[in-house]
């Protein structure tokens, strides 16, 4: 007579799943979708990430923190991000609550330029960091920065509007037909503030959207571009 085999038992503490009816009712998940060349390291787990820069691991051209404003995510400043990357930038991205001091100070790169990208309160949350005499930014790039008590995305600002810009040298990318901050208010806030240079481009409150995220990042790679080598010839 045959013998009739049976199935080893499952080691234990293993729990055995038993498999569909039906093979197509097995959903295997989507991986999680990642921008190009970007990377979490230290920041797993927290609303943030990163991109290396293109140049040699030790020696990227500076490094870009990007604070968002109401309502963004990262995916808004991935193509920014990139291009930056690209450049020769490391760039971190970190949202709301992750902006504290010793946070961006992770994102530094001893002996290279350390420039705070802010978008809508993104850019009131770094008007605010690079009053920190630990931190130490050296330049600011500000993308449509509010200065009324008006809600983008559903969500009221918590900061009260800046007085004054630093002494700092600063970018500020405003849209010719923002109705959130109107551009005329803007332009005033920088008559006090001889480094800081404003731009316009065509577009609402939000900058790094189409059609002028282009020109948006055009305008922040020359700025950068321009303090990074003036800090290489010093």
């Amino acid at each position: 007579m045959t013998p009739t085999l049976s199935p080893a038992p499952p080691p234990a503490g293993t729990v055995t799943i038993p498999a569909p009816a039906d093979p197509s009712a097995l959903e295997i998940p989507k991986p999680a979708r990642a921008g190009r060349g970007e990377a979490r390291g230290r920041f797993e787990g927290r609303d943030a990430r990163s991109w290396p820069s293109a140049e040699a691991a030790d020696k990227p051209r500076g490094s870009v923190v990007v604070l968002p404003g109401r309502g963004e995510t990262a995916d808004l400043f991935e193509p920014l991000a990139f291009r930056l990357a690209l450049d020769g930038y490391k760039v971190t991205y970190l949202g709301p609550g992750e902006d504290s001091t010793l946070a961006l100070g992770e994102c530094r790169v001893p002996g290279r330029l350390f420039a705070l990208v802010g978008s809508d309160t993104g850019a009131l949350r770094a008007l605010t960091a690079a009053g920190s005499p630990a931190l130490r930014a050296a330049a600011l790039v500000l993308l449509g920065l509010p200065l009324l008590y008006r809600p983008v995305g559903g969500e009221v600002p918590s900061e009260p509007p800046p007085r004054a810009l630093p002494d700092l040298p600063i970018l500020l990318v405003h849209g010719s037909d923002d109705e959130v901050s109107p551009l005329p208010v803007v332009r005033m806030t920088t008559r006090t503030a001889p480094r800081s240079h404003l731009v316009t481009v065509p577009a609402g409150h939000q900058v790094l959207a189409e059609p002028s995220w282009r020109a948006t990042a055009a305008h922040t790679i020359a700025f950068l571009e321009a303090l990074a080598t003036a800090d290489a010839l010093a």
